[in-house]
């Protein structure tokens, strides 16, 4: 019996359920562009790039992204599409993550299993460095921060 969450690969067919699929104990989350998790980054848009592996090209930018850049997405939606992820990470601690792309192919959903299950206080940490990050990066574009509190927290 495997104990550690998983990524699973979700299925569109009939008769395919994440409950089906995930762990029964644990349960699934789906973290799929449709969901909330879901990775900016489009794996088309890395092909026309000419990446040779546009879902390693995707799944390393989403990487970055979330850690706190704002240099290929320097928006409001972009930051607060990010903070809603940051924000959700300790709900899917322990919790199996459903994503569409092959389980053979590098994904989005490792980081977010990566940063899901760190032990809680290195996750709170990180998730107050990202923050601050971001809210220098804001600053330093003449746009108010997002989080007032982040003062004198290290990058």
């Amino acid at each position: 019996m495997n104990t550690e969450p998983r990524r699973i690969q979700r299925r569109r067919a009939k008769g395919w359920t994440l409950a089906g699929a995930a762990d029964p104990f644990r349960g699934g989350v789906i973290v799929d562009r449709s969901s909330r998790y879901g990775n900016p980054c489009k794996i088309a848009l890395m092909q026309e790039m000419g990446y040779d592996d546009p879902h390693a090209a995707a799944a390393a930018n989403f990487r970055t992204w979330l850690a706190g850049s704002r240099s290929d997405a320097p928006t409001d939606e972009a930051d607060r599409r990010r903070e809603r992820i940051l924000a959700g990470l300790p709900s899917l601690r322990g919790k199996d993550l459903a994503c569409t792309c092959r389980l053979d192919q590098v994904c989005h959903a490792d980081e977010l299993l990566r940063r899901a299950n760190m032990p809680e206080p290195e996750q709170a940490a990180w998730i107050a460095q990202v923050r601050a990050r971001v809210d220098r990066q804001r600053v330093r574009d003449g746009v108010q921060p997002l989080h007032h509190t982040t003062e004198g927290a290290p990058a």
